[in-house]
Formats: C-alpha cells, structure tokens, sequence
C-alpha cells in the first residue's frame, strides 16, 4: 500500500513538472505598444517580424519578398514596391467598390480582393491587367492563396436567404471552382507552407481542416466557443496557431486538434475593437509566434518548446 502511495505521488509530481514545464515552455520574448490597427509580417531575409503601419487602409496584403504592400480604401488599392533604397507608393487602381480583404502571391506576382458584395477580383500586379473575376454568394470575409499560387482560398460570411457554402477554393489558372463547403461564417484561413493543410476558421469558434489534392471531406476541429478571428499553420504542418474574439490564443496539434497551451490575454476584449486580434503568424523556422492585437498591443513568443 505504502510502495503505491509512493509510486501515485510520484506520478502526480512527474504530471505537475509537465505541467509546469508546458507552462513556461512559450516565454514572451518582445511586446511593443504599437497604433491600432497595425500589422506586421515576417521577414525571411533577416529572420525579423516587421511593423507595419495602417494608413487607415480597410486591408493589406504583403509579399515579404520581393516587398511588396498592397492597401485597399474606401475606393482604390494602392501599392508600394522597392525602388532603390526605398518603397515608391502609387495607385494601383481606383473607382473600386471598398474591398474589405486583400491577398497576395508569396512572389508578389497577383493581387486578389474580396468586397462586401462577393465580387473577388484578382490582378497582375506588375501591369495592373484583371486576371480573373469571381462572384460567389455571399461577402468576402478572408481570402489565401497557397504557397505555390496556384490556389485561391475564399472565406464568406453566411448567406442571409439560401443556404450556401462559405469556404470555396478555386484553381487560379483552370478559372473554375475546384470545391466548396462550410455552412458557418468564415473570418479567417490559412495554407501550410507545403499546400497539404487548408485551415478555415469559423464564426462558431472551430476550424475545418481541409486536405488538399483531394474531395475528403474536411476534418471539423472544435476549439473553442469563441468566434476564430486569425489562423497560422506551424512551418511544420504538425501545430495550428489559432486566435479568437475572447483574445485567446490556442496552439493545437494537427490534424486531430489536441489543444498543447493557450495563451491568455494580459487584458481582456475591448468592445471598442470587434477584431480584437488582426494577424497571427509564426516565424520562419516556427520557433516564434507574433500577435497583433486590435488595440495597439504586438507580441512575440518563443514557440520553440514544441519541438522538445
């Protein structure tokens, strides 16, 4: 009896230093007081994540390189590209109806937006030429492409008469629908660096899990009652970095979901910023997680006790 007592302390000492270990495992390493509203993306040059501002812009989309910012207005995009030492800003075109997401090519080749009338509009950014326009039935909450670019992700919000699918992909270069589903509002997706993994996070606080290449329907992954408002997928493929409305992030393993740790808010949601948090993103080799939160708060973690 005394030999089992013994050995059950153990076990709930080697379950707590987990804990403890687990707990500690995702250090905060940077955090800056930035302007609403502000983004960042990551830098593959110098391993940096990068601020960037706003300028009231409704969407911004970025090809990390060869640098290229995309901002969309109330009526025009503009675009900013390196010349020399510096980013020469012009209008990219103008006269649009307002587009309330943006999405570019890793290779800062092609522009997509979405408008709140699910009209997506996708463009050659070097001569400003309409590649392809799409209508779907609903208004356009988030918009990825893949790595390659060869696939357009779409994520709509529900239709207020007939019952539509909220998730549709579109192979660029065929100009047709490739699949669709969802019944649930779609505020956010992301791609995993390979292509493999589609991640469509939902109004309803879960996320489906598309594998791509093939018409198996998606894997529903349950994680939280609060609506999704970011995705990452881990350079890996292995974890998902999701954030939600009560400014939660979860780091969940894929593709079953098994949710590893949340981080909590150091404050809670502010109802002055519905989107309490804009972008989420790992870095490069996926050892850092960054945050941006609505209100002004930039953050960096170190995620690099996944892999231990």
């Amino acid at each position: 009896m005394r030999n089992r007592s013994a050995a059950l302390l153990l076990l709930l000492f080697v379950l707590a230093a987990s804990s403890c270990s687990r707990k500690s495992g995702f250090p905060l390493v940077q955090k800056y007081t930035t302007q609403a509203g502000d983004l960042f993306y990551f830098r593959p040059r110098d391993g940096q994540f990068v601020l960037l501002e706003r300028r009231k812009a409704l969407a911004v989309a970025v090809a990390p390189e060869p640098n290229i910012q995309a901002y969309a207005y109330d009526n025009r995009i503009t675009v900013s590209r390196p010349q020399g030492d510096m980013l020469e800003n012009r209008t990219f075109v103008e006269k649009i109806g307002a587009q309330q997401t943006l999405a570019m090519t890793a290779d800062g080749r092609t522009l997509a937006g979405g408008d709140a009338n699910g009209v997506v509009t996708v463009w050659e950014i070097a001569t400003g030429n309409l590649a392809l326009h799409l209508d779907v039935p609903g208004p356009i909450l988030s918009l990825a492409f893949s790595g390659d670019g060869n696939w357009l992700a779409i994520g709509l919000a529900k239709p207020a008469g007939e019952p539509a699918d909220t998730v549709w992909l579109y192979e660029i270069h065929s100009n047709g629908p490739h699949r669709s589903f969802g019944r649930t509002a779609v505020p956010a997706l992301a791609w995993s660096s390979g292509g493999h993994w589609l991640a469509a996070g939902l109004d309803d606080g879960s996320v489906l899990l598309s594998e791509a290449g093939t018409d198996r329907e998606p894997r529903r992954i349950v994680l939280s009652p609060s609506p999704v408002t970011a995705l990452d997928i881990h350079p890996s493929g292995q974890f998902l970095a999701s954030a939600h409305a009560d400014k939660r992030v979860l780091l969940s393993k894929l593709p079953t979901g098994e949710l590893l740790y949340t981080f909590e808010p150091s404050l809670p949601p502010n109802p002055l910023f519905p989107r309490v948090i804009e972008r989420i993103a790992f870095g490069g080799n996926g050892v850092r997680l960054a945050v941006a939160y609505a209100e002004g708060d930039f953050r960096i973690w170190d995620t690099s006790a996944l892999f231990q």
